[in-house]
């Protein structure tokens, strides 16, 4: 009687064990799968698809990366937030380097959902094409003038580096409502 009793409890054990690891396996394998990436959201696989589509992401992480690094100088400049000079002058040499990469995002017919581009982009592409080279001259500049200089001397340029991106966001972005 005791064997029997023995083996049923052995037997009810490995029941558990077994329900246990089914019911974990049901919660983390797709707690796993979402966390690495192996799903998104309804319809995002579909949008990222398309090369217009990854032009926007592109350029869109391009401008809130370039404005990051602008509003921090701007920050410096004004006094808001104090001089870091190496994060100044690596800020200003970023800015420049992300400036030449702009017109790379803007491929014909990717003003998708979420886009603030305009079609006079299209419509005046070296335009557009001048202004980004306008803001990686004015970045390059601050950069120069902070490495020879520091940032303190050279402080004054961040101003044109401002205008510049101005200067393109009037006439080929949607303004925020």
């Amino acid at each position: 009687m005791l064997a029997r009793s023995s083996a049923l409890i052995t037997q009810r054990s490995q029941t558990m064990k077994k329900l246990a690891i089914t019911l974990v396996s049901a919660v983390l394998v797709p707690l796993l799968v979402v966390s690495c990436g192996g799903a998104t959201a309804p319809g995002a696989a579909a949008q990222a698809d398309t090369p217009e589509n990854a032009a926007f992401n592109f350029r869109d992480g391009l401008m809130k990366a370039i404005a990051w690094k602008v509003g921090k100088l701007r920050g410096m400049a004004q006094g808001e937030i104090p001089v870091d000079e190496a994060f100044a002058k690596k800020s200003a040499h970023d800015v420049a380097a992300l400036a030449g990469m702009i017109t790379e995002g803007f491929i014909p017919n990717s003003i998708v959902q979420g886009s603030a581009a305009t079609p006079e982009i299209w419509m005046n592409f070296p335009d557009f094409t001048q202004k980004a080279a306008d803001l990686k001259a004015a970045a390059q500049a601050l950069a120069d003038a902070a490495d020879q200089n520091g940032f303190e001397a050279s402080k004054g340029l961040v101003d044109a580096v401002g205008k510049s991106c101005g200067g393109c966001h009037r006439p080929y972005r949607k303004r925020q409502e």
